[in-house]
């Protein structure tokens, strides 16, 4: 171990030839030595003493929180001589030239490996702290440090460990105060993957570091988890009626999705997420189902002899009867802001096209011996020989064939002859 203050006193006495003086009236002279190499002697060790002392206090008040000592043994070796040779300021300079300071320190390993000198435990732990907030917060890592933390609310994400890859010690020793390292020189030589250097390699640092691989010796292993809230969709089940017609179909019951809480849990290594699984699933409202009514009952080829309004809302602009020098055979329908055409009655659609004069025109037979027309449509939805439902879409109003306008021109015939459909419906 080095020394704090190590002196050691060798008594030899030194009489000349004869007896003229006494032995205790001969000056006494102290040799110093350190280790075992001899740098002068002096009248006053206590003077050398001092000086030692002096020395430690100066170097220990420029490396507070250091403990320090020195590396070289200071002995002293007491002789009775007949004249004296001080060589104070010889042995004052080899103190200043041959002493070298020992510290105590901390020794901190990565996975077996050295990698730092540190002045205390505390500065070591440091050091760890330091590597890990490289990836975590400082508030998050005291918290983890208290304690487990909490799980998080929905919503929120939750540090909930913070960890090193590889075992981190620490062990007691004494080096020399220049290959003592502050927590930043520690924390550079553990990211950059330097653990402590061979004899020679400080002398080729540079081309040591240019060498490495820059892999750090540990990894930082973070653990999150968060909670989060997904929707669970609703199941559609359908359900056949014979109360509504083949091809209708109408919500009986509205669908609403549910809700599930999630707890995530996620791996990092070094800032990147290595893992990520579900650890937790709770149903907190359980999806309702939606239903749906799909007709089945047979749309009625025969009508009813009741026939409705051909169109959505609308006037009357022209009638029945004689205009512009011809027999109008049936009224014109315009002033609409949804220009649906629908099916008067049940029927079967027997033509369904361009035609002439009436432009895109539909003829449905009811079956009970009624036929209507509608023309002048910008579109068609049906098709020959489709069996249609009073009140089911034929097309769009229009204003193709012979028109002046925008508007319907329907009929209805009975049995072959014209009737005034004013008799059947009204807007």
């Amino acid at each position: 171990m080095w020394k704090k203050l190590a002196v050691t006193a060798i008594s030899v006495v030194s009489v000349g030839v004869g007896t003229a003086y006494a032995e205790s009236s001969l000056p006494t002279v102290y040799h110093v030595y350190i280790d075992e190499h001899h740098v002068g002697m002096v009248e006053n060790q206590a003077e050398v003493k001092s000086e030692l002392r002096e020395r430690l206090e100066e170097a220990e008040a420029n490396h507070e929180g250091m403990e320090l000592s020195y590396m070289e043994e200071v002995s002293f070796e007491e002789q009775k001589v007949l004249s004296v040779k001080d060589e104070s300021s010889n042995v004052m300079d080899s103190l200043q030239n041959e002493l070298t300071f020992a510290a105590d320190v901390v020794r901190l390993y990565v996975n077996g490996e050295p990698v730092a000198h540190l002045p205390s435990e505390e500065k070591a732990e440091q050091v760890i702290e330091s590597v890990k907030k490289e990836y975590v917060e400082e508030d998050e890592l005291e918290e983890i440090e208290e304690g487990t933390p909490e799980l998080p609310d929905v919503g929120e994400t939750k540090v909930m460990d913070v960890g090193l890859s590889a075992p981190v010690t620490m062990e007691e020793d004494q080096v020399m105060l220049s290959q003592v390292h502050t927590v930043e020189e520690a924390v550079s030589r553990v990211e950059e993957g330097r653990p402590f250097p061979s004899p020679h390699s400080e002398t080729t640092s540079f081309i040591g570091m240019m060498a490495k691989s820059q892999k750090p010796l540990v990894d930082v292993v973070l653990t999150e988890k968060e909670r989060k809230e997904e929707t669970i969709p609703h199941k559609v089940q359908m359900k056949k009626t014979d109360e509504l017609f083949k091809g209708e179909s109408e919500v009986k019951q509205e669908g609403e999705g549910g809700r599930r809480e999630l707890l995530v849990e996620r791996t990092y290594r070094n800032g990147e997420e290595i893992k990520e699984e579900t650890i937790e699933k709770e149903v907190v409202k359980e999806p309702v189902k939606e239903i749906v009514l799909q007709g089945t009952k047979k749309v009625p080829s025969e009508g009813t002899g009741d026939f409705i309004w051909p169109a959505v809302g609308g006037e009357i602009t022209s009638k029945q009867g004689k205009r512009w020098g011809r027999y109008h055979k049936g009224i014109d329908i315009a002033g609409v802001s949804d220009k649906t055409i629908k099916a008067a009655d049940h029927g079967k659609v027997v033509e369904a096209g361009y035609r002439n004069s009436f432009g895109n025109k539909v003829v449905v037979d009811h079956g009970n011996g009624y036929e209507t027309i509608y023309a002048h449509l910008s579109s068609i939805d049906v098709k020959k020989g489709q069996t249609v439902k009073k009140g089911e879409k034929l097309g769009v109003m229009g204003t193709t064939g012979r028109s002046t306008g925008v508007h319907l021109h329907f009929e209805i015939h009975k049995k072959g002859s014209l009737e005034n459909p004013l008799s059947h419906v009204s807007p």
